[in-house]
């Protein structure tokens, strides 16, 4: 009689995804998107008030993947508003277009005769305003019109970016800080010739000290202590000490790890797809890959806590 096979006689462990074993859901579909990042969410309508039970797993399924989607989500600007609430206060930013009358909301919009530089893609992954002394938690995005085809979202897990250093690079890392300014970038894009620029807020009430702060350049989760990379281009100014030479040789080299695939996960726009990503450990792109055709985006920003690094965990 054969004897058993190695996979018949040994217990493998959980399968892993996002870094970490499958959660369990009893109140909501999930379906990955990726091994790395990013949940497709079905069974809910985000027009009526969520119960307590489906809340948590939602917000169980935000901090797991770092990315999740919902389809065919017809929302009000006041539905997605109050959605937003249940991840915390929503703020303005002081770079970002607002929604028509909506302050507290920004779109993201590319008609179909504009070059693609009028919305700021940046051609690396990178988190949003990371110069705020409060940087986003994260950010509801919903769809008004997309392209036929194109126009994607990447994200990039910026845990598992971490995690794979090795010990040397972490503990270089864990003892960086980075200065990251926005207020520079009005008097950049006045320079640049009418149709190179970007579209960008006309005015804001931020002052002028609020937009240069110091953070980490790895951030700590203020809950699960999880660490991730932040450290990327949009903002930068150099590491605290080290000239921008230095500084930029170091950056180019970690965003290079960002770009790999598996860290990544892509999410193809539909009309009325909503994402929520989480702004703190994840690194996001618009991929402007289309041509002739509108795309118009609206978004809350949920304002996030004053970065954790991990000299703070030892305080």
């Amino acid at each position: 009689m054969a004897s058993a096979s190695l996979s018949e006689t040994t217990a493998l462990p959980d399968p892993i995804v996002a870094g970490l074993p499958m959660p369990s859901f009893k109140r909501i579909g999930v379906e990955p998107i990726s091994g790395a990042c990013g949940c497709e969410i079905s069974g809910v309508d985000l027009r009526e008030p969520l119960d307590p039970e489906t809340a948590a797993e939602i917000m169980k399924a935000f901090e797991h993947f770092t990315v999740i989607v919902f389809r065919d989500q017809d929302l009000t600007p006041e539905q997605h508003k109050a959605f937003s609430r249940h991840f915390g206060e929503i703020t303005e930013l002081p770079q970002a277009p607002t929604y028509g009358e909506h302050r507290d909301m920004q779109e993201v919009r590319r008609e179909a005769y504009e070059p693609e530089n009028v919305v700021p893609s940046f051609e690396h992954f990178h988190t949003d305003s990371p110069f705020l002394l409060r940087p986003p938690k994260c950010i509801v995005m919903r769809a008004l019109e997309v392209p036929l085809w194109g126009g994607d979202t990447a994200f990039s897990n910026a845990y598992l970016v971490y995690e794979h250093l090795s010990d040397g690079m972490k503990a270089l890392l864990d003892g960086l800080q980075v200065v990251y300014s926005g207020a520079d970038i009005w008097a950049k894009n006045e320079k640049l010739p009418p149709e190179k620029r970007l579209r960008l807020r006309e005015s804001h009430d931020f002052r002028e000290e609020e937009l240069t702060n110091i953070h980490p350049a790895v951030r700590v989760h203020p809950e699960t202590g999880r660490k991730a990379l932040f450290a990327t281009t949009a903002y930068f100014k150099h590491f605290v000490g080290w000239s921008e030479a230095e500084s930029r040789a170091l950056l180019n080299y970690l965003q290079s790890l960002a770009q790999h695939l598996h860290y990544h996960c892509r999410v193809k726009w539909k009309k009325d797809t909503l994402i929520v990503w989480d702004n703190r450990f994840t690194l996001h792109r618009g991929v402007h890959d289309f041509k002739h055709e509108r795309r118009h985006l609206i978004r809350t920003t949920v304002m996030g806590e004053r970065p954790l690094g991990p000299a703070d965990l030892k305080a």
